[in-house]
């Protein structure tokens, strides 16, 4: 059937930018730009200043701005109301809508749930199957988590699972020209950008960093205290600076001006940052896992992430390459980023939007 009405969930809206909520901002600005029309319904709660909302139509509605206004409240939004599809590109959406399509960023909770809190890991346990069940159709961000869902949730029929692929934001991830870039530091630097939890690996390359000594570790992320827990960082050492949240207008200075982007993750539904620093000319080394080589292909240069060494050798065989072979892997970076854009990604969207094989 053809839906007359397209609602998002736009509780991301009162969320700081984080990758995923990125990802539904994104796609949003896109199907906007395309003047695809859709409602953004969203709490009551203040938004984030981390959103321009000036070209969305947006729908206040209900108390709250918790997983309770997703579940109990949002739900009651849509009483009366028929043809509609409403879509959450964040997670999990409300259970009791049916006419819906989730997203599935990743099943890392169920990969291993000891990098989660135990009430995190059996809360998403509990509700994930229950929303694929009671959605139209699934989104997800790679084949990689395609298959993925497929695996663990094998009830699933392949055909009601699309990807539906992340992309850098070419204006703000972009090379600066000389006069804009400013000097972030004096020596030397190797860039790494996620947030800070056990699963980005975060511990093995600090590790793997303690070993070089002809340049520094600049670590952007959110701070944990698990990350403490694990022995990982050590505030003392000169070559290894922590530098929490930046703004996106700092973060494009540090990839302008890294030596390289290092990437260590051990496991990811897709792997966004990568993408951002080859849109900067930021060449990259990554963990040599079956998503990042879906998503960076021959652009970057792999290690296997369990191993210290490995990491280490990459990084230092990379910053004594010659100068051609580093500007080569920059300019492959270049060429993978053209896979991927927010306009193909927001006309999948749209296209599922208007797919007659959506049925109730």
């Amino acid at each position: 059937m053809n839906y007359e009405e397209l609602f998002i969930n736009g509780r991301f809206l009162t969320q700081p930018m984080t990758g995923v909520n990125r990802y539904a901002y994104q796609l949003c600005k896109a199907m906007a730009a395309a003047g695809h029309p859709f409602v953004l319904v969203c709490p009551k709660a203040p938004f984030h200043d981390s959103y321009d909302t000036n070209d969305f139509h947006i729908v206040r509605y209900g108390v709250g701005s918790s997983h309770f206004w997703e579940q109990c409240v949002l739900p009651f939004f849509f009483l009366g109301k028929r043809n509609y599809l409403l879509m959450s590109f964040t997670g999990l959406g409300s259970i009791l809508v049916r006419p819906k399509i989730m997203t599935i960023h990743d099943l890392a909770f169920l990969k291993n749930p000891s990098w989660y809190t135990r009430s995190y890991y059996l809360l998403y346990r509990f509700l994930t199957p229950l929303a694929v069940r009671t959605s139209r159709h699934v989104i997800t961000v790679s084949e990689f988590s395609k298959q993925e869902i497929l695996r663990f949730y094998p009830f699933i029929d392949e055909q009601r699972i699309s990807v539906v692929y992340n992309a850098a934001d070419s204006t703000l991830f972009r090379p600066s020209v000389e006069s804009e870039v400013q000097t972030i530091d004096t020596k030397p630097f190797v860039l790494a950008v996620s947030s800070i939890d056990p699963r980005k690996n975060f511990s093995r390359l600090i590790q793997a960093f303690k070993g070089i000594s002809n340049c520094q570790l600049l670590i952007v992320g959110k701070y944990s205290p698990v990350f403490k827990q694990q022995g990982g960082l050590d505030e003392h050492d000169p070559h290894i600076r922590f530098l929490g949240r930046v703004t996106d207008d700092e973060l494009l200075q540090l990839y302008n001006t890294a030596s390289c982007f290092v990437f260590p993750s051990l496991y990811e539904g897709f792997g966004l940052p990568p993408l951002e620093a080859m849109a900067c000319g930021c060449p990259v080394l990554a963990s040599d896992i079956p998503v990042i080589r879906e998503v960076c292909a021959d652009a970057a240069w792999y290690f296997t992430p369990t191993d210290p060494d490995a990491i280490r050798s990459t990084i230092q065989r990379f910053l004594n390459s010659p100068a051609s072979v580093r500007e080569q892997l920059r300019q492959q970076g270049f060429r993978n980023i053209t896979r991927f854009s927010w306009k193909q990604s927001a006309e999948k969207i749209l296209a599922l939007w208007h797919d007659n094989k959506l049925s109730k």
